[in-house]
Parts: structure tokens; C-alpha cells; sequence
């Protein structure tokens, strides 16, 4: 096993292990380019942030709630998905996005910033930001409190 292949699955396997319930804490703000060239986030809006990779079986699973929940809360919540940028490049992530039509926000974390600034450990991570940009739910997979929380937004 390479070592890129070996820490791609340490990466995954971390990500099934936990859900951390966050209580509200301030989170630095950020600033980001998306893949289309959109400054991200824009305005005030609470942030649901998708920490991602091609490569990830879970993350891909999810990519259909991710695309409906911005389709329907686009108003209300600001839906980013932030490619890990793991064994990935940018024209890979154009690919699959227009493959599947997803028409979501969406930031190439090339070097890692973001991931280390919301501490991700593994993929998929799901985050929410209120609008004051403080932490208040964190989970690795897409599990039924965070359904919950986002139905409530719409």
C-alpha cells in the first residue's frame, strides 16, 4: 500500500469513528475563491460547510442532499462544499460536479487552509456556522440531527 493510499484511508476510517456534537464557539472567520471564481461566503447567512473528496465513498453518497438542501435553503443558508484537496485537482472537481449537474458553491482547498482551520480529520464533515460565524453542529456523516437542522432553515 503507497503512502498516499494509506493515509487516504487513515483520513476515511477517522471519519467513521466519531460525531462531535460543537457547542457554540467562535470560529475565525474565512474568505475563499470558489471554483468558479464566487468570493465565498457571501453576506451574513448561517454557513453549512461540506468538507469533501472525489475519492470518498460517504461524501459522494451525500452529494444529492447537499445539492437539494442548496437548492431549497440557498435564501436562508449559505451551502459550500470544500473539497479537501487530498489526491484531488481542480478539473477533477469540475468534472464530477457538471457530471452530475451539482450546481453548488464550492471551494478547492489545494493546500489545506480551511481543513486546518475547522480542524477536519476526516471526510465527509459536515459543519454549521451561524451567522456570526460561532460553531453549533459538527458531524461526520450526514446523520438525522443535522437532517433536522437543516429541515428547520427551510
Amino acid at each position: 500500500m503507497t503512502y498516499t493510499t494509506l493515509s487516504a484511508a487513515i483520513l476515511v476510517l477517522s471519519s467513521l469513528n466519531t460525531v462531535a456534537y460543537a457547542t457554540p464557539s467562535n470560529t475565525t472567520t474565512f474568505s475563499a475563491t470558489s471554483i468558479t471564481g464566487q468570493q465565498l461566503p457571501e453576506g451574513d447567512a448561517p454557513i453549512y460547510l461540506k468538507f469533501w473528496a472525489t475519492w470518498c465513498s460517504y461524501c459522494l453518497e451525500e452529494m444529492p442532499h447537499l445539492q437539494e438542501t442548496y437548492q431549497e435553503t440557498h435564501n436562508k443558508l449559505q451551502v459550500i462544499a470544500v473539497n479537501v484537496g487530498f489526491n484531488q485537482n481542480i478539473g477533477l472537481i469540475r468534472r464530477y460536479m457538471n457530471k452530475h449537474r451539482y450546481t453548488i458553491p464550492t471551494i478547492f482547498d489545494a493546500q489545506g487552509h480551511l481543513v486546518q482551520q475547522f480542524k477536519v480529520t476526516g471526510t465527509p464533515t459536515h459543519i454549521l456556522l451561524d451567522s456570526d460565524g460561532n460553531e453549533v453542529y459538527r458531524s461526520t456523516l450526514l446523520t438525522d440531527e443535522l437532517k433536522q437542522r437543516l429541515e428547520a432553515l427551510k
